[in-house]
C-alpha cells in the first residue's frame, strides 16, 4: 500500500516491509495488529482515552446491518459506482471515511468492482478492529478524518456514510477526477423510532449541498427511501443503540423500546456526490 498511506508523524510515504510492518524513511514504524489493522492515530491527537463509537454501538451496528436491513442503501451506492459514475479503470482506489465496522466498505465499495482497492478508517479502535477481523481483503486503519494519514491526490472515491466530514481533508486526498459520496439522513429517517421514544418527531434538515464549500462542485444527488419491518425487540434495540437517539433517551423511552417487538421503520437517505471544483 505504498504511495497511499503516509506517516502520521512526518507525512513521509509508508511502505510495507516483509514483516507485518509499515515504515517511513524516518524509521517511524507501525505494526499490523493480529486482526490486520494499523493504528495511525498519534496519542497527542486523541481527545479522549477511547475516542469514537464504543463496543456497544459497534456490536449493535454489526448486528443490525448483517441482517441486511440497509441493503437497499448499499444497492444504491453500488449502482452509483457501477452505472452513474465514470472511472477510467476498474481497480479504483476507495476510502471509507468513518468506516465503522466495515459494512459499507465491503458491501458497497469492494463489491462494486472485484478489482477495487478499498481502505477504511475510523477514529474508533473498536470499529476498525471489527472491520479488519471480518473483511480481510480491505486495509483498515485508526485515524481521525480531520487529519488522515493518506497521500494527497490519491483517492478515486471517498465514501462517508453518516460520518463527520472535513471538506479540506477530502479535497486534499481526492484526485482531480475522483468522487466524494456523502450519505446523510433525509427528512423522514427513523421517524417511527423517534415518535416511539419522544412522542414526537422533528424532520431532519438536509444542508449537505448548501454547506459544502466552493472547493467542491455538486455532481448529482439521489434519494433512497424504504421501509423495514422490525420483528423482534432485539433488532429494535440494536437499531436504537446505533443511532444518536440512544444517549438522549430517557429511562421511560428505553422501556418503550425494550417492550416493543414489532415496528415498521422508514429509512430515508440523501446520497450527495461531489467532485473537486474545476477551478481548483
Amino acid at each position: 500500500m505504498s504511495s497511499t498511506l503516509i506517516c502520521p508523524h512526518c507525512t513521509a510515504e509508508l511502505v510495507k516491509t516483509e514483516q507485518r510492518t509499515f515504515q517511513c524513511e524516518s524509521n517511524h514504524s507501525f505494526d499490523l495488529s493480529k486482526e490486520g489493522y494499523l493504528n495511525l492515530l498519534p496519542v497527542n491527537k486523541k481527545k479522549s482515552k477511547e475516542p469514537g463509537d464504543n463496543e456497544l454501538m459497534i456490536a449493535a451496528r454489526r448486528e443490525f446491518l448483517e441482517e441486511g436491513n440497509y441493503d437497499p442503501l448499499v444497492a444504491s451506492i453500488k449502482d452509483l459506482l457501477t452505472q452513474e459514475l465514470r472511472f477510467e479503470k476498474k481497480d479504483f482506489l476507495a476510502l471509507d471515511a468513518g468506516c465503522g465496522e466495515g459494512y459499507y466498505s465491503e458491501h458497497a465499495l469492494k463489491k462494486a468492482s472485484a478489482k477495487a482497492i478499498v481502505l477504511g478508517t475510523d477514529i474508533s479502535k473498536y470499529a476498525v478492529k471489527n472491520a479488519a477481523k471480518k473483511y480481510k481483503n480491505n486495509l483498515y486503519f485508526v485515524s481521525s478524518i480531520y487529519n488522515m494519514p493518506v497521500a494527497s491526490d490519491s483517492m478515486d472515491v471517498i465514501l462517508s456514510v453518516f460520518s463527520p466530514i472535513k471538506p479540506t481533508e477530502f479535497k486534499r486526498i481526492l484526485n482531480h477526477k475522483g468522487f466524494l459520496i456523502v450519505v446523510s439522513p433525509a427528512e423522514n429517517h427513523m421517524k417511527q423510532l423517534a415518535e416511539l421514544i419522544y412522542n414526537s418527531f422533528r424532520p431532519h434538515e438536509h444542508k449537505i449541498v448548501e454547506e459544502m464549500p466552493d472547493s467542491f462542485d455538486h455532481y448529482l444527488s439521489k434519494r433512497t427511501t424504504f421501509d423495514i419491518v422490525i420483528k423482534s425487540s432485539a433488532t429494535l434495540q440494536a437499531l436504537h443503540k446505533m443511532t444518536p437517539y440512544y444517549y438522549n433517551t430517557s429511562k421511560e423511552g428505553q422501556e418503550k423500546v425494550t417492550n416493543c417487538s414489532t415496528m415498521k421503520v422508514t429509512c430515508d437517505f440523501h446520497i450527495s456526490v461531489f467532485k473537486k471544483a474545476s477551478a481548483q
